[in-house]
């Protein structure tokens, strides 16, 4: 043992020095040939262990998701790659063609003196146009710009002095403006360099030609009254000042004062429609700035048109804006009339009275309630409040028959003398102090039309030959208005009302005991209390929101939209707000009537409509990039938080985002039923689709 570490220390101390030049070899060779074996270790070891990789230790769905997420980084960083430094450019004197998109980029020649607050507004607002707008704003040291303008200010002021010509009152002007600047500045106003680039997007030549002189239009006429000019042959210069991160290599720029920038800057700010009195319908899309519309402030009516795919938020959109609309004003009554029980928790949650219609509930197509009397001081002196009712009878008689496919012809004179024997009966004349009794109802009708049939010759005007004919009619129409009698299918029709809304600020009448049938019967009872209410909104002084969900189920009948081209006619006239929600706009295109009454919706609404093509798009008075808006808009969901819509009012589109608050949407999603409050808080997300 002591001979092995003798030998050992004779073996340490005949090595080399470390720092010597055979030792730095050695010891340089021992190293790296340790180093390969203990690599050569590891590798074995790992081979001969678990071989399993972090991949394996996720779950599909994690790697699923990472998958996604990496394809969506992809398609970002294409597209910003694109958006900066597209494949290719074709440069011409007036445009380019930026990759497969055309542009055309405007300066501007000439700002106004005193340029309004938000000028550029009118270009936010384009809904039809694709375009960039780039400002580059310097501010200029104080010392220098009083300089510069002092400089300016003076040469005006020598050239007016020497000018003697017409042209000398504009030189003192000009020179009296800039006086006024320089002494703003010297009183601590900032100034700086400002310039505007404009590039204009179209995917033709054509749209780039009809959309740069929608931009050039707008920009010349107020609030904007500026100059914009293309840059000519400087094209490629002009896009890149335009570009995002690029800087003002063309240096048209001007100076402009604080308060020219303030205006500036406030331009995507304005607001892009602000009505006193008005409810918020949404934001607008690009500006963020709120779209507020008084539906009573149009001089063309105050009725309103929303039409949307299923789970577009079109329905949830109409909630949210009947809610508002009876939250602005204390002096309004709200309606609701649908088929499908789609409100009932809304009616629930605002405290409104629930009325189920189309079961056994009496509904009188013959009543008649006394008028009050600010309505009689509004009407002619020769107007007749009872042949008005009895036409309005008539009306719906033709339309139940027409509903069945029966024509009622020349038999219509009989008619009319049984429904006027029928008032006569009760002791209701034109005097409006009978008005008060008991109206009639269709049984009684039915009791007129037996005695005529059995005693014709009552109701002869002037030869007995026409008795004959009063029989045979007379008994056509028991047997056609067989339906109304007890036991038939429109048995709750033939009784006396068995409601009133006349006391109520808040209805909900409720159809969904129709199971959603379309034609017939339902629309029969939609016209019937479309009717109710209109005579409602004649009797009160207040505002009424009459809100009529599913609204196709109207204008399958002829004979019914002529009754309701009547009340959209004159609805105005009543502070009657008729609301149409629909999924669908072809309905309103096979009758002539049914496009009379689109016509008179002064608002106009679109949710994501599949629909929306070419056709229908002209209809509307669209042009294609606000058709696309439609078919591409997005629909509610609970994801984004919002639905997308395009909205018109008197006849100018505006792109825009509805969002409801908190306590909104808790209303809207209530459940009937249940012991919630309806007006809670919650923490349910902003909008739902339908």
């Amino acid at each position: 043992m002591e001979s092995v570490a003798s030998r050992f220390v004779d073996l340490i101390a005949a090595a080399p020095a470390p720092f010597s030049a055979g030792g730095v070899f050695i010891y340089g060779i021992g190293g790296v040939t340790l180093l390969i074996v203990f690599a050569r270790i590891r590798q074995w070891w790992v081979a001969r262990g678990d071989d399993t990789t972090f991949g394996e230790l996720l779950d599909q769905e994690t790697l699923a998701t990472g998958h996604d997420e990496g394809s969506a980084f992809d398609a970002l960083a294409e597209r910003h790659r694109n958006a900066i430094a597209p494949d290719a450019i074709e440069w011409e004197s007036r445009a380019a063609k930026v990759g497969e998109e055309w542009t055309q980029t405007l300066t501007i020649a000439a700002y106004p003196d005193h340029p309004a607050d938000g000028y550029l507004s009118g270009l936010f607002e384009l809904t039809d146009v694709s375009f960039d707008l780039t400002a580059h704003i310097d501010p200029i040291p104080q010392a220098r710009a009083r300089d510069r303008l002092q400089a300016a200010a003076d040469d005006l002021q020598a050239d007016a002095d020497l000018e003697r010509s017409v042209r000398e009152a504009y030189l003192h002007d000009r020179a009296a403006a800039a006086t006024a600047t320089y002494k703003a500045v010297e009183n601590g106003q900032r100034v700086f360099e400002q310039s505007l680039y404009i590039t204009v997007r179209a995917e033709t030549r054509s749209q780039l030609a009809d959309a740069v002189s929608t931009v050039r239009a707008t920009l010349r006429e107020p609030p904007a009254n500026l100059e914009p000019a293309t840059a000519v042959c400087l094209q490629d210069t002009a896009l890149q000042s335009a570009a995002p991160i690029g800087g003002d290599a063309l240096g048209r720029g001007s100076y402009a004062l604080g308060g020219a920038v303030g205006a500036l800057l406030a331009s995507p700010h304005s607001p892009t429609l602000l009505e006193e009195g008005g409810v918020e319908f949404g934001v607008h899309k690009d500006t963020r700035s709120p779209l507020v519309v008084d539906p009573f402030a149009r001089e063309d009516g105050y009725a309103m048109f929303t039409v949307g795919d299923p789970g577009s938020g079109k329905s949830y959109g109409a909630k949210q804006n009947f809610i508002r609309s009876l939250e602005q004003s204390d002096d309004r009554i709200g309606v609701i009339l649908e088929p499908l029980n789609n409100w009932a928790g809304v009616n629930e949650a605002l405290g409104g009275r629930r009325i189920t219609v189309g079961g056994t509930l009496g509904l009188n197509p013959l009543e008649l309630k006394p008028t009050p009397e600010h309505v009689r001081n509004a009407r002619g002196e020769d107007a007749s409040i009872l042949k008005e009712r009895r036409e309005r009878a008539l009306s719906f008689f033709t339309n139940a028959f027409a509903t069945r496919g029966v024509e009622l012809g020349d038999r219509r004179t009989t008619l009319e003398t049984a429904l006027i024997e029928a008032y006569d009966r009760k002791g209701i004349t034109e005097d409006i102090s009978t008005h008060h009794r008991e109206s009639p109802t269709v049984r009684d009708m039915l009791d007129v039309l037996a005695k005529m049939s059995e005693s014709p010759e009552g109701y002869v005007v002037r030869t007995a030959a026409e008795a004959e004919k009063i029989a045979d009619d007379a008994v056509w129409l028991l047997d056609q208005l067989r339906p109304f009698a007890e036991g038939g299918q429109f048995e709750q029709l033939g009784r006396h009302s068995e409601f009133d809304i006349r006391d109520e600020s808040l209805v909900y009448l409720d159809l969904a005991e129709q199971g959603g049938q379309l034609g017939g019967h339902t629309s029969l009872l939609m016209e019937l209390l479309i009717s109710l209410v209109y005579e409602r909104a004649k009797e009160t002084e207040k505002e009424v929101v009459f809100v009529i969900d599913e609204a196709r189920y109207l204008m399958k009948d002829a004979a019914t939209l002529s009754y309701l081209e009547t009340i959209f006619r004159h609805h105005r006239h009543h502070d009657l707000s008729i609301r149409l929600v629909t999924q669908t706009v072809d309905e309103f295109f096979e009758h002539d009537i049914a496009e009379m009454i689109l016509d008179q919706c002064a608002i106009k609404q679109f949710h994501k409509l599949d629909g929306m093509d070419p056709e229908w798009a002209d209809e509307f008075g669209l042009n294609h990039p606000q058709m696309r808006f439609v078919q591409t808009a997005t629909p509610g969901d609970e994801e984004s938080g919002y639905s997308q819509a395009l909205l018109g009012v008197d006849g100018e589109w505006r792109g825009m985002e509805v969002r409801a608050l908190p306590r909104e949407h808790a209303v809207i999603e209530h459940d009937p039923g249940t012991s919630d409050g309806p007006l809670s808080d919650t923490n349910a997300p902003a909008h739902a689709d339908d």
